[in-house]
């Protein structure tokens, strides 16, 4: 018995996997042991501050933005966390998020964190992303993610990436 559910949970297994080539996926950079208490601290009277550079799709950077940080919505787990692109609207705009889509593979989250971003390069086939999660220069969490094949900002893979790096970014309560 043993034996036959280990061969049905192989056979899902591989299923699972052999659907993952084109994504999303995301790979852990660091994170601080603050990471969460900040972020608890940041979002206890309001949003957090999310700056978006770079572009995934042909579209109107402020439309672009926005469907970043709708897709952000929910990510955290374990709190109620929303999210804003006005600094005007956070009570903390020294902790943020700063996501850089299609940038360079070199891109360094520190260099996030102290408004070094670099020019965004073109990848048609795969949309990229470096994310950092910051306290004024100061780096406290990173993480970078890819998905393949998505055409634009509505794909639900496209969601997903943003969704799965939100989540990954900020940890879980601890």
């Amino acid at each position: 018995m043993l034996k036959r559910l280990m061969g049905v949970g192989a056979a899902a297994l591989a299923a699972v996997v052999s659907g993952c080539g084109d994504g999303p996926a995301t790979v852990a950079g660091w994170r601080s042991p603050a990471a969460w208490s900040s972020l608890v601290h940041a979002t206890s009277k309001g949003p957090l501050l999310v700056e978006v550079h770079g572009a995934a799709f042909a579209m109107a950077a402020p439309d672009f933005r926005a469907d970043v940080v709708e897709a952000m919505a929910g990510g955290v787990f374990g709190r109620p966390t929303a999210f804003t692109l006005d600094p005007q609207l956070t009570p903390e705009p020294r902790y943020r998020a700063v996501l850089a889509f299609n940038a360079p593979a070199s891109t360094d989250p520190r260099d996030l964190c102290r408004g070094q971003v670099a020019t965004a390069v073109e990848t048609p086939e795969r949309v990229t992303v470096h994310a950092a999660f910051c306290d004024g220069t100061s780096l406290l969490a990173s993480i970078r993610g890819w998905v393949a094949k998505v055409e634009s900002a509505d794909d639900p893979r496209f969601r997903r990436l943003v969704n799965q790096l939100t989540r990954e970014l900020f940890g879980t309560p601890q």
